[in-house]
């Protein structure tokens, strides 16, 4: 076998891996973006595959629950929740932010939102709000991770896979699973909406998972290489 047939091989093998992250990364970011209408949610239900979900996953079937019952009544209430946990005003219960939880005084724009933003210029990309707000935030860093699968799935050379498939893992290990436990955790303790705990819970697993996941992949790439 030549190398440009096994390379041309494992991209087409890992394309289904790759598009199935790509798509439970999309679910997540959409889980913790603004419900400001019930169309955000509709669309959650509509693509979520919430029966696979619910199969899968003790928060899955928390957010099936919430979905297949949910009313414009609930909607409005998500909103205030979502407006209460990540917003205000008055304290949050929920700051989304990775160096609230890293930091000794839960500070922003901590050591960790500058390695975040080194992380996203290594890429060429830059968060909108850079020096207006801290870098660190939930949704661009799974934004981040979106982008990172995208070019993952896009990408023919087998070492430069390996490479992003390690960035992937670095992100994971350094910065969103050191962080996401402690967010989920305020939010599980904190709130009876069945959305947030159930994205909250299905957020760290699937970090979690991924991580896991990823380092088997890298492993057993350099064999097939």
């Amino acid at each position: 076998m030549t190398t440009t047939t096994t390379t041309e091989t494992l991209h087409i093998q890992l394309q289904p891996f790759f598009l199935s992250r790509k798509k439970y990364y999309q679910l997540l970011h959409l889980l913790f973006s603004v419900p400001a209408t019930g169309e955000l949610l509709v669309g959650i239900q509509d693509n979520g595959n919430m029966q696979e979900l619910e199969e899968i996953h003790d928060g899955g079937k928390i957010l099936r629950n919430f979905f297949e019952h949910m009313t414009p009544e609930q909607i409005d209430r998500e909103n205030e929740e979502y407006q209460r946990l990540f917003i205000g005003p008055g304290p949050l219960v929920a700051p989304p932010w990775e160096s609230y939880y890293r930091s000794r005084e839960h500070l922003l724009f901590e050591e960790w939102t500058y390695q975040i933003r080194e992380q996203y210029h290594l890429f060429g990309l830059q968060y909108k709000n850079e020096n207006n707000e801290p870098d660190d935030h939930l949704l661009p860093e799974l934004e981040f991770m979106i982008y990172l699968v995208d070019s993952c799935l896009q990408e023919t050379k087998t070492d430069r896979l390996v490479e992003l498939i390690s960035s992937q893992i670095h992100f994971l290990e350094n910065h969103l699973t050191m962080w996401i436990p402690y967010f989920s955790k305020r939010i599980i303790e904190q709130t009876n909406s069945q959305l947030y705990l159930g994205a909250s819970m299905l957020l760290e697993d699937l970090l979690t998972f991924d991580l896991t996941t990823l380092l088997e992949v890298r492993e057993a790439l350099p064999d097939v290489r």
